[in-house]
């Protein structure tokens, strides 16, 4: 069996960090897979690393625009030239270009596309939805990471017969084998007194996440209370100024993005992730495998996946996560508590097994074209 993944590039998101997780995975179960970017440009350089250490072959477009229709034609002439008995693709705007590329084909592969995403903003405009169904005509099957997902993308495509659910998968080895940072150093580097409480939240500065109630909580919090926001975007500078706004600045700070989040969740007292939605977050399984407790908005693609509502707090509520934060502080045993169960609960999204649902849909899809 010969697969072709296609997506944008392997930049920071959960989707791309993903396919860095998973496709060395495919490899070591005999698949042979390759990597098809439209522009490799803006990928992590330790991501494309690791996909081409485990002997995958990454070809790129170079195609200066994601937007840019030559895509589509670029990816017909690339799947004319190599054959191929699946091609899987992920994210937006590869859905378009390769959905447009293989109807352009007299002898087609079969195409399989991964929705991660609970809402977008093509979903705001009705009059897309007549293109989008077109779009996701040609895909024998879609793959909806979870249950939520499957339902909005069912209504919106009207193409539900075609869907199946399979949930997002973690590396939970590479989580177990990270090692902890140097808790004194992380301090001294970040001039955070040794006895501080850390609280870690890893994620884009974009909409929908949420850094800002997070803020707002170590303000309610008071001085003991430093929180560590991982990652970049275009709304950093926003919360930023919010901290000052908090009298806060000295208590937040801004570690960029980082490619050692596993050691990074491992030494802090505490994970959060603030968000208005998600498709199913990565950064939450992660957390829970991290063995250190773990606090989510109570929102679709983080909900489902946290063993109980102890784990989430009210959306945008900066007193209830407070709360929530002061209780597990203040607690003997809930910490303890928590991660056991976490830890417990995660183990059933490993990413193996989401890899072999994986493989079982092409081979089922294959007999069936």
């Amino acid at each position: 069996m010969k697969v072709l993944v296609i997506t944008n590039d392997i930049s920071q998101g959960g989707g791309e960090k993903l396919l860095a997780s998973s496709l060395p995975i495919f490899k070591k179960k005999g698949i042979d897979i390759s990597l098809l970017l439209l522009n490799a440009k803006g990928s992590v350089p330790s991501f494309l690393s690791d996909i081409e250490k485990s002997g995958i072959t990454i070809h790129d477009l170079g195609i200066s625009s994601f937007y840019n229709p030559l895509c589509a034609w670029k990816i017909r002439d690339f799947l004319r030239e190599n054959s191929y008995d699946i091609v899987h693709v992920h994210l937006f705007p590869a859905l378009y270009w390769a959905s447009l590329a293989v109807s352009l084909m007299k002898v087609k592969p079969v195409l399989i596309f991964t929705e991660h995403s609970n809402h977008n903003k093509r979903r705001d405009k009705k009059y897309l939805q007549k293109i989008e169904q077109a779009a996701y005509r040609p895909y024998a099957a879609i793959i909806a990471i979870t249950d939520s997902v499957n339902e909005k993308l069912s209504d919106w495509t009207g193409q539900g017969n075609k869907i199946r659910t399979i949930n997002n998968g973690v590396d939970l080895t590479t989580i177990a084998n990270a090692p902890k940072l140097d808790r004194t150093v992380l301090c001294t580097q970040l001039n955070i007194p040794l006895n501080a409480k850390l609280m870690l939240m890893a994620a884009s500065f974009r909409y929908p996440k949420d850094q800002g109630a997070v803020i707002k909580a170590c303000a309610i919090l008071g001085k003991g209370y430093h929180v560590l926001l991982a990652g970049e975007g275009e709304l950093k500078e926003k919360t930023q100024a919010l901290a000052v706004e908090c009298g806060v600045e000295s208590q937040v700070h801004y570690l960029g993005f980082r490619t050692d989040i596993s050691s990074l969740m491992k030494t802090v007292d505490l994970n959060i992730l603030s968000s208005a939605y998600e498709g199913m977050s990565g950064v939450t399984l992660e957390s829970l495998a991290a063995a250190v407790p773990f606090l989510g908005s109570d929102v679709a693609g983080i909900c489902e996946i946290v063993p109980d509502k102890s784990f989430l707090f009210a959306p945008g509520d900066e007193q209830d996560l407070a709360d929530k934060i002061a209780s597990i502080f203040q607690s003997t045993d809930l910490p303890e508590k928590m991660t056991s169960i976490a830890t417990t609960f995660v183990k059933k999204f490993d990413m193996e097994y989401m890899v072999d649902k994986y493989i079982l849909l092409y081979e089922k899809t294959m007999l069936h074209r």
